[in-house]
């Protein structure tokens, strides 16, 4: 991933792929402070708990246990992962995986 594109002001990554979440994360942040590969496996968890309260029968309708709703083959990442991944780096609580 490219740095700032703009003299040094603020930060801001250059569009590459579909990685909006990752390129809107570290521009909020203002550094290259995350990949797709963290937001992937922060994706990955919210996807296993998930599945996990589905499966309980805890909330119902139509639900796909081999699909993910967090992520998509072209790299696009759900608005939970962007708010969870934000979250963690405001308030550093733990893991990042919560």
């Amino acid at each position: 991933m490219e740095g700032s594109s703009n003299g040094g002001m603020l930060y801001h990554e250059v569009q590459e792929a579909k990685l909006c979440a990752v390129h809107c994360v570290n521009t909020v942040l203002q550094g290259p402070f995350f990949s797709e590969f963290d937001l992937a496996a922060l994706a990955v968890d919210l996807d296993r708990k998930e599945q996990q309260v589905m499966m309980e029968g805890i909330v119902g309708g139509d639900f796909d246990p081999e699909k993910s709703h967090n992520v998509s083959m072209g790299g696009d990442f759900s608005i939970q992962v962007t708010l969870k991944l934000i979250f963690f780096a405001f308030c550093g609580f733990g893991s990042v995986i919560l």
